[in-house]
Order: C-alpha cells, then sequence, then structure tokens
C-alpha cells in the first residue's frame, strides 16, 4: 500500500531518486512495527503485496489473488509436492507466503526473516491458526547478515522485500542469498523496479515520495539488480514483467485506502502517528507510479544458484 502526492517539487528540489534524508534500516524497522497491524486492512492473512489475477480468479476478490502470488512464487521455485525441502523467506512480513506453501507443499519447511519483532509475534499465531507451526521458524535478524550456515537452503524469495537493503543493485541481499542457498537451488525476486538511471523528474519525485513514505532507501535498478546476481554467482537470472498481473488488485487500492484512513483518522481523532499517516499517503503513490511505464515496472525476477561452493 502507497501514499499520495501532495505538491509538486519546486526546480531546486533534490535529485529525483535520492532522499532529502537517508532512509535507515532503523527507519524500516519503525515503520513496520508502527504499521503492523494496519495492513491486516488490506489483507486479513497478512499478504503485505500485490495479487496475481490469472483467469479463473475473480478480480473483485482480492484475497484469492493475494493467495495466487504466494503460489506462483512456489512455482518459479520448482517445489515438488511430496520432495522434502527447507526454504528461505527473506523479508518474510508476518511470513504469508511462507504459510500459504506450507499448506500446499506438505513435505516443505521454512525458515523467516525479519528484523521486527512484532511480526514475528503476527506470525506464530497465524502459523497455529493454519497448522503448519511446526514447519517453519520465524528468524528475527537482518536479511543480509542473517548468521544462518552457507549452502543449506533449497530455495528462496523475496516478495516485496528486497526493496529494503540499501543500493539500487542491492548487491548485499543478493551476496547473502548466493551464501545462503546450495548450488543449483533457485531464487524469487517479487518487486517494484526502477528501469532508468534517472527517471522523469515527476516520475522520479512520486518514487522518492512513495519510498520515504514507506521506509524504502530506494527501488532496485532492474538491469542493475540482474546484474549484481549474476557477479554473485547466480545463472539463467531472467526478468518478468507482471504489471498487468497485479493490475486487478492495485485497482483495489484507492477504494480501501479511503476507507481505511477515514476510519481511523476517525478512531484516532485525526492524530494518526507520522508512519501511520505516511503509510496511507505511500498506498496512493503506488497506482501513481504504475502509470510512468517508461521508468518504472513490477516483475519477477529468478535465478539459480551456480555449482561454484557457497561461500
Amino acid at each position: 500500500m502507497t501514499r499520495l502526492p501532495l505538491q509538486l517539487p519546486s526546480a531546486s528540489a533534490a535529485a529525483p531518486t535520492q532522499a532529502a534524508h537517508a532512509i535507515t534500516p532503523r527507519d524500516t524497522q519503525t515503520y513496520f512495527t508502527e504499521v503492523a497491524h494496519d495492513y491486516r486492512a488490506w489483507s486479513p492473512a497478512y499478504n503485505m503485496h500485490f495479487g496475481y489475477w490469472r483467469a479463473g480468479l475473480n478480480p473483485l476478490r482480492r484475497e484469492g489473488m493475494l493467495d495466487a502470488m504466494n503460489l506462483a512464487v512456489g512455482e518459479a521455485l520448482g517445489l515438488q509436492p511430496d520432495h522434502a525441502a527447507c526454504v528461505l523467506d527473506l523479508g518474510c512480513g508476518a511470513g504469508a507466503t511462507a504459510r500459504s506453501l506450507l499448506r500446499r507443499w506438505p513435505a516443505l519447511h521454512a525458515v523467516t526473516v525479519t528484523n521486527v519483532a512484532v511480526q514475528n509475534q503476527i506470525a506464530r499465531e497465524l502459523d497455529a491458526a493454519a497448522g503448519v507451526s511446526e514447519r517453519v521458524v520465524h528468524l528475527e535478524a537482518d536479511y543480509t547478515r542473517t548468521g544462518l550456515p552457507a549452502g543449506q537452503a533449497d530455495g528462496a524469495w523475496a516478495v516485496e522485500s528486497a526493496c529494503y537493503a540499501p543500493g539500487t543493485d542491492k548487491r548485499a541481499f543478493c551476496r547473502e542469498a548466493a551464501r545462503l542457498l546450495r548450488p543449483g537451488a533457485r531464487l524469487v525476486v517479487l518487486d517494484g523496479f526502477l528501469l532508468r538511471e534517472r527517471p522523469g523528474r515527476v516520475a522520479g519525485w512520486l518514487h522518492r515520495l512513495w519510498a520515504d513514505c514507506w521506509a524504502v532507501p530506494t527501488l532496485a535498478r532492474r538491469d542493475e539488480l540482474l546484474a549484481a546476481l549474476q557477479a554473485e554467482g547466480f545463472t539463467q537470472v531472467k526478468f518478468r514483467s507482471l504489471r498487468w498481473r497485479i493490475a486487478p488488485s492495485a485497482l483495489h487500492v484507492p477504494f480501501l485506502a479511503t476507507r481505511f484512513a477515514l476510519a481511523e483518522l476517525w478512531k484516532a481523532r485525526g492524530r494518526l502517528p507520522a508512519w501511520r499517516r505516511k503509510h496511507i499517503i505511500a498506498s496512493y503513490c503506488a497506482l501513481a507510479l504504475g502509470m510512468f511505464w517508461r521508468d518504472f515496472d513490477y516483475g519477477m525476477v529468478t535465478a539459480v544458484r551456480g555449482e561454484d561452493a557457497a561461500r
């Protein structure tokens, strides 16, 4: 969910993809702690991402599309129904994608990683209700420095979370993913991406407003991320645009964000904490960003860990 522009920048505004102040990991942690329960308005299952529309799904039913995105991740990982495997969710939110895959693949085990304690608390409650608690471990850690053993994971994904790593190439994220995966294992990254080094003025300003309000340092530049993955030993690195697949769920944002904002402002007598206000603003910005096709895209990156020894 994203935010709304309030006024156009002056001619002396900062460079379009640079924050007026650098977003820090502490900012991101504070944001997700403060808005943790607000995501339930988007998804009772705490799917903190856009949905994947495919033929047969009702575009008016958001939760079905959100879960379809989880299953698209599982399919991209090449998971087999009866094959035991251990997978990683790097930047898991409240663990919705892992829960969905654990329900679908009964031989699967998962480790999820977030540095936001309240998200893990929510995840454990939902795991128990879903009957998957015995097959998932929730680790509180930085996903670029997990401390997990190298070369053991059978697959990993980052659903709208790689953007929180530093830099436009997300090199620290790519390096840790490469370290954790066994040779031949797959990585899936779902996210929004910058397409040009310098977006147009309005597009760049929208990106900066959105990023600042969602505590994102910057979106990845698509080609830089793909190059970083290759540099870290990944092969078969591919990008697939999902712009039209997510459109039906994205169109839910204006109605939901407006209803949520009015209800929460009423309950709080117009005095929402700063990050909750920014969260609402950011919700509107997502649709605006999607209009700048030359500058932004939403897609799936897939890559296979090379056969060289894990580091």
